[in-house]
């Protein structure tokens, strides 16, 4: 639960320094950007202040240009490794793209972590739970922080080299380097530098999936853990291995083979919910796994470690048919115990489906029947179990998102205005006191991506509306706010926002783009502004963001790289 107080948002206006900006009805602190990264997005904030999110896009990564391939090198305009003494900003940013994990499915190469969890507690400091610092390929987040400044959150496994060697068809014998790990994803515990992780119950193959999201005062955690291989991929990882009496050659490790595939599966798209069915594609990323997955609660203790466990259900049971994984995740608990999330179940005429569950001891629990809705997930609950969370419909031809507020003791859902109708509306949190931040269009265009500001609204005040966050600064900010991620007791509001930087480009000529930095927001007297209606305001471009901020806390993939920031890189030639 990420609770927030019951103010009006006020104003003031503050000296200028190198790390805050005039607002009106907010002051405005940037929280730096952790060291050799480009951008920031912050996922939760505690009354001290503390702060953890994820750093994106690394900018001081060794290269090494012999592990990419002949078609990447031509690319780059690179005929000879030899002669290249430095990468150029644009080189730089195509080959971490290129080699980004959880992305790249070429195992002959070793991935690069495009993310890292960070923890601010004054300063912002880069934070690796596996003791592995040095290891690029590791991804990190952290995902909340609790009163007693616990932070929760989950890491990749690193990828390793395994030397594999087979028969080829002429009989000679071949070689390969692959890069695997040893597990896909461990929940992780953290506070004052210690780690703890949480295994899941099912770890064949590919080590197991596990991921914390949510902890609340007592110290109870929420997330999601593997419970089995789903049968599915069973059947499709059972064939990476040739039958004795084949004439198919094996050229790759089982653990390679089954990384192909979960890793199809994790970036596929749900393309059974596209606006036309059969005809069109989702941009709204599937997740889906070789394992099934539950949403789990973890009574763990002062040292992180587990003390008891709860597997939480799912909405339905599979169907026969169904060889798929079919998973439940729990995003948000609070200090009552329920927790809330996502659940598969079966649309009528799509076929399986991830929708909001409410999970009451154990039990998963819909928070709407109607077949109005392809999609959706419940995304944070406060102490008064109202739970605030988005459906996803189809609006005009496109995949539209509609902000919900849930109250689990009368089972009654209220779906939120919105800035328009139709504007697409994801809520990321809700306080004890009813109000509610997050992400909502503001452009009312037919256009499938629509600008995106962050939001405030308060579901207990009477005629209340949308705030834009943008409204709530002064208009010569410079600062875009375009995602409203947490907030506080004494009312502070942590969100990410856009704000222009400069960089020298492989021309050494100076140029201009957007990143995504991390503010802290202090609500003091005053008056909201409406710069958008000013007859001299700034104008400030705002972000058209995709699929990963919408789904909100659907790891994430959740989270977009935006601009790259030039330093000089050392490559490693072989």
């Amino acid at each position: 639960m990420k609770p927030f107080s019951k103010h009006l948002l006020v104003a003031s206006v503050l000296a200028a320094c190198s790390t805050t900006a005039a607002a009106d009805t907010f002051s405005i602190e940037e929280i730096a950007t952790a060291d050799n990264f480009r951008s920031s997005f912050p996922r939760d904030m505690n009354e001290q202040g503390f702060i953890v999110g994820i750093s994106s896009f690394p900018t001081n990564v060794d290269i090494d240009l012999s592990q990419l391939t002949a078609a990447q090198l031509a690319s780059l305009g690179i005929t000879d490794i030899e002669e290249v003494e430095e990468l150029t900003p644009a080189q730089y940013e195509f080959i971490v793209n290129s080699l980004a994990a959880n992305t790249n499915n070429n195992f002959l190469q070793k991935p690069i972590a495009p993310y890292q969890a960070f923890l601010y507690d004054g300063m912002t400091l880069p934070v690796s739970f596996f003791n592995e610092p040095e290891d690029v390929s590791t991804i990190t987040y952290l995902n909340s922080i609790n009163g007693a400044n616990t932070a929760v959150g989950m890491g990749y496994g690193a990828y390793k080299p395994v030397d594999f060697t087979y028969t080829d068809s002429e009989g000679d014998e071949q070689t390969n380097t692959f890069y695997v790990r040893d597990y896909i994803s461990r929940g992780v515990w953290y506070q004052d530098g210690q780690t703890a992780t949480v295994a899941p119950p099912e770890q064949s193959i590919l080590g197991g999936e596990s991921a914390i999201m949510d902890v609340n005062d007592s110290g109870l955690a929420a997330g999601y853990a593997s419970i089995g291989v789903s049968p599915g991929a069973a059947t499709t990882i059972e064939s990476c291995t040739p039958e004795e009496d084949s004439e198919s050659i094996q050229t790759r490790p089982v653990e390679v083979c089954a990384s192909e595939l979960w890793l199809e599966l994790h970036n596929a798209t749900a393309n059974n919910i596209a606006p036309i069915l059969y005809y069109s594609r989702s941009n709204y990323s599937s997740r889906r796994s070789i394992y099934d997955i539950r949403g789990y609660l973890w009574q763990l203790d002062a040292n992180g470690e587990v003390i008891s466990s709860t597997e939480l259900g799912t909405l339905t049971e599979r169907r026969e048919e169904d060889q798929s994984d079919f998973s439940s995740y729990a995003y948000a608990v609070n200090n009552n115990g329920i927790a809330v999330g996502q659940s598969y179940t079966y649309h009528p005429d799509r076929g399986a489906i991830r929708m909001p569950a409410i999970f009451v001891d154990g039990e998963a629990i819909a928070v709407t029947e109607s077949d109005e809705y392809f999609w959706g997930s419940a995304n944070d609950i406060n102490d008064n179990n109202r739970a605030v969370g988005y459906l996803t419909a189809t609006r005009a031809g496109n995949l539209r998102n509609t902000g919900f507020y849930y109250d689990v003791d009368s089972a009654t859902m209220e779906t939120l205005p919105g800035f328009f109708n139709g504007s697409s509306t994801v809520p990321s949190d809700i306080n004890n006191n009813g109000l509610v931040v997050g992400t909502g269009e503001i452009e009312p265009t037919l256009s499938t991506t629509r600008r995106r500001v962050g939001f405030l609204y308060d579901t207990a005040a009477e005629n209340a509306e949308f705030i834009n966050l943008n409204d709530a600064i002064a208009c010569d900010s410079p600062y875009f706010i375009v995602d409203a991620r947490a907030v506080t007791d004494s009312g502070e509001i942590v969100a990410s926002a856009l704000k222009t930087e400069e960089y020298v480009d492989g021309n050494g000529e100076t140029q201009t783009r957007e990143v995504s930095v991390t503010i802290k927001m202090d609500p003091i007297e005053g008056e909201l502004n409406n710069c958008r209606e000013e007859e001299n305001k700034v104008e400030r471009s705002g972000a058209s963001f995709g699929g990963i901020l919408l789904a909100g806390l659907s790891l994430l993939g959740f989270f977009i790289t935006l601009s790259r920031r030039r330093q000089h890189k050392n490559i490693k030639k072989s």
